[in-house]
């Protein structure tokens, strides 16, 4: 007896496992980090504008525009940095948003110990820093250490991104240039390091902690070695960060001294406050000098605030007329 025919089995469509397809416009990201758009103001700062011309130097026009639309129109899912490092999470044209690393060398605990102890002999930088600024000659405390705090060339920053694109542009330029060429930066590294500038604005001490010291930590250190010079020149601080009997005292909280915030106390006899003519009249206006507002006025701006200064002044030195009687 003849076996019975095969049962017939309806093929099955082969499963390929295709890529996801990619969008043409990047895929918009809500809530996303951004450059302001449209203010001059955001990358202005000494710091900002020489990072913006070392990545001039790291990728190509067409690059630095896209990855500067990227940063204005928020394609950053988030944005940090710590110790020599700057990571963004950017969303793209792929479904995956990339993550792309700034790679910035920090600085040695020596080499820091030797950059603060030469900022700290150098008044000037000592006051600006401990005043909240960043000076822009504060590369010449780095500059005989053969330190740079601000990055300037290619060579100091090296960047990872997952996009792919920047190993392919690197083993371009590796053919053309050799193998010690530096890869050029994609626009998803361009778009971290206008987020940076920015924040660089915002924020110039944030260059000190990509550079491996705390900014709280640096002004400290600076108060102290300042301190110790000026007790070795025999010189007396104007300004106590501690007075003995008074600092010990612990503050009421605002919220419970509202009733009574505006009251003077009993301890305001004891002030001793000498009321005297200055040596300099009108010290301030001088400084000045004439006023920017000119037009048809019948009085100038400065003599007209002389004169006024001039009669406040004469009726607050002038002892106070006695009440007579029967007026």
């Amino acid at each position: 007896m003849a076996p019975p025919p095969p049962r017939y089995t309806p093929m099955r469509p082969r499963q390929e496992s295709r890529p996801a397809p990619v969008a043409v416009n990047p895929r918009k990201v809500r809530g996303g980090v951004r450059v302001p758009v449209g203010d001059p103001n955001a990358t202005s700062s000494w710091t900002a504008q020489r990072w913006l011309r070392l990545m001039e130097q790291a990728a190509d026009g067409h690059t630095l525009l896209e990855g500067q639309e990227y940063a204005r129109e928020g394609q950053t899912k988030r944005f940090s940095f710590a110790t020599g490092k700057v990571e963004a999470v950017i969303q793209g044209r792929a479904f995956r948003p990339y993550t792309t690393t700034l790679q910035i060398p920090s600085f040695s605990p020596e080499q820091w110990d030797k950059a603060v102890s030469a900022m700290s002999e150098g008044a000037i930088y000592a006051a600006k820093l401990l005043s909240g600024e960043l000076p822009a000659n504060i590369e010449d405390v780095f500059s005989p250490l053969s330190l740079r705090l601000v990055p300037m060339q290619t060579s100091d920053v090296s960047f990872k991104c997952d996009c792919g694109h920047a190993q392919a542009l690197a083993a371009v330029q590796r053919e053309r240039e050799g193998s010690t060429a530096n890869a050029p930066w994609c626009k998803h590294a361009v778009c971290a390091g206008y987020l940076l500038a920015s924040r660089l604005t915002e924020d110039p001490f944030l260059i000190f902690t990509l550079r491996g010291l705390d900014p709280q930590d640096l002004l400290e250190r600076l108060r102290q070695r300042r301190a110790v010079v000026g007790a070795a020149l025999g010189v007396t601080p104007i300004y106590q960060q501690r007075v003995a009997g008074a600092s010990e005292v612990p503050n009421t909280p605002l919220a419970q001294s509202l009733t009574n915030f505006w009251e003077v106390g009993p301890s305001a006899k004891d002030l001793d406050l000498s009321i005297s003519k200055p040596e300099v009249s009108n010290a301030l206006l001088r400084r000045l000098g004439q006023s920017p507002w000119t037009g048809h006025a019948q009085f100038p701006l400065v003599g007209l605030l002389a004169s006024c200064y001039d009669t406040i002044s004469e009726k607050t030195i002038s002892p106070p007329v006695p009440e007579t009687a029967g007026e």
